[in-house]
């Protein structure tokens, strides 16, 4: 497997991890507790200043390599060839997992606002209803959904774009990236609160297409040239800029101030771009081998991502009523809920996702 290739994959497994820990340290997040259903009586203010740094680049690298292994993959087989495998391995799952992703988290939150005692604030609101009639999104599957209107986006444009202009895209320097994706980031990051919610809705938002799909666009049009963010002085330019971008975002972060703003949908676009392009590129420089652990992570991070979260959220409300700390808690339903993970993978997974592909046609693969 080329050495990009191998960084990628390594990445993909670590933001899958880091997918696993914000999904369950949320239930101990001040800034989220009267939003969360998992909201927990233990909360933790230090774990903010981890959650929302993640949250800024976990999507986004999968955005990335996600647009990387779309381009390898349409040079060897095609747009028809593309849409074809993409179909089966995205379109599938979202049409299969929202409705039992739905089913799942209704009869979970359901269940939890008849028997815990200890509800978070919004279970005690939802007991107001007389019945719970939660709306039907895409959840946590959001990504499978954008990223399918990426494709037919890219579809789109190889169509209508003169040769000329694609040519011009494909040659954009990094210097132009640095600076251009911020920009583009900017304007749909100021229209939504900070941090920005997920887009789980059915309808397609606009600051999530412009900001998703600017990464998407980025490893799509420059995947050939990461290894350029792997230099010295690259890394040194995206670090320390990213690092203050998110200081200044950090800074900022809270309830009264977290709001739709110009001010910090800047600061969360110069922090989310220059971090993420940072990690490709540390990544790149410093992932020159895969250990079997983290091969094997990356080979079932799909499966992970698509069943984590009802496990995570049946444990969390199992455990709510327990006066354990958030530092027995958060442990417990990281292990607990990644070990079911792989079990079902090895049990399910594996027979449903199809065997594991040669590491020379990995490329295929895009989904995190």
């Amino acid at each position: 497997m080329p050495l990009s290739l191998r960084a990628l994959d390594t990445l993909r497994a670590a933001a899958m991890l880091a997918g696993l820990f914000f999904h369950a340290a949320l239930a101990h997040s001040p800034l989220v507790q009267p939003f969360f259903p998992t909201a927990d009586a233990s909360q933790a203010a230090a774990l903010d200043l981890l959650l929302w740094p993640l949250h800024l680049v976990r999507m986004p690298l999968f955005f990335v390599i996600a647009g990387v292994l779309a381009a390898r993959s349409l040079a060897r087989h095609g747009m028809a060839g593309l849409m074809q495998r993409r179909a089966r391995r995205l379109l599938l799952p979202l049409l299969v997992g929202v409705p039992l992703l739905h089913l799942a988290m209704t009869a979970l939150i359901q269940q939890a606002m008849d028997q815990v005692q200890r509800p978070s604030p919004l279970l005690r609101w939802l007991r107001q209803a007389d019945e719970l009639s939660l709306p039907l999104g895409t959840g946590h599957l959001w990504f499978l959904y954008y990223l399918l209107l990426f494709l037919v986006l890219l579809w789109v444009a190889r169509l209508l774009l003169p040769p000329g202009a694609k040519a011009w895209l494909r040659a954009l320097p990094l210097p132009v990236w640095l600076i251009g994706l911020p920009l583009l980031l900017t304007p749909a990051l100021a229209t939504v609160s900070a941090p920005h919610p997920a887009p789980e809705g059915l309808l397609p938002q606009f600051w999530a297409l412009a900001a998703y799909g600017a990464y998407f666009a980025f490893g799509f049009l420059f995947g050939t040239r990461l290894q350029q963010l792997a230099g010295v002085r690259v890394l040194a330019l995206l670090g320390v800029g990213g690092g203050l971008a998110l200081a200044a975002f950090l800074a900022l972060l809270d309830a009264p101030r977290a709001q739709a703003g110009a001010l910090l949908g800047a600061l969360s676009a110069l922090a989310s771009a220059w971090l993420t392009l940072a990690l490709i590129g540390l990544a790149l420089r410093t992932c020159k081998r895969q250990g079997p652990l983290l091969r094997y992570l990356s080979e079932a991070s799909y499966w992970v991502y698509l069943v984590h979260l009802p496990l995570l959220f049946a444990l969390q409300f199992a455990c709510m009523d327990q006066p354990w700390s958030w530092f027995v808690k958060l442990p417990l339903a990281l292990v607990v809920t990644l070990g079911l993970c792989l079990l079902s993978y090895e049990l399910l997974g594996r027979r449903l996702l199809g065997r594991r592909l040669p590491d020379q046609a990995r490329a295929s693969a895009s989904t995190p």
